[in-house]
């Protein structure tokens, strides 16, 4: 049954133009390889995480309150592992703009855009481990 069910799984991911070369790659993969494919990934991440930070803090300039990079508990099912990815959290002020909950969802397309565009980073594909929150501040009088 397992077999079977991961002979669809399989069949169902879909190759387009668009999508990353490791993608195919990763699925063809034995589980180890995905594995070690993971822990490469992430260290490769980690280690363009300063140039990540940099840009998107030249991006967004004094809308973006801060930015915090966390460690978030992953499990990955198929493979039957478990390992800490960086989360990016983004903070931005978006209280001078009209219909803030529209620009934060605006703001999140983008980075998932620039991340993918300067920096190769899909976070949409299984595999990747990297995690991207975004919080718009709200102020409040008391």
């Amino acid at each position: 049954m397992k077999e079977l069910i991961r002979k669809i799984l399989h069949e169902a991911l879909v190759v387009t133009d668009d999508t990353p070369d490791w993608v195919v790659k990763f699925h063809n993969l034995p589980t180890e390889g995905r594995i070690e494919f993971i822990k490469e990934y992430k260290s490769h991440i980690e280690s363009i995480m300063p140039r990540i930070v940099d840009y998107f803090e030249s991006k967004y300039g004094e809308l973006l309150v801060k930015i915090e990079i966390k460690e978030k508990p992953s499990h990955y099912g198929n493979e039957n592992f478990s390992i800490q990815k960086p989360n990016l959290k983004f903070y931005f002020d978006f209280n001078n703009m009209e219909n803030d909950r529209n620009w934060a969802a605006v703001t999140k397309r983008e980075i998932f855009k620039d991340l993918k565009s300067f920096f190769n980073i899909d976070v949409t594909y299984y595999g990747t481990p990297l995690d991207v929150d975004v919080y718009s501040l709200n102020w409040t009088k008391v």
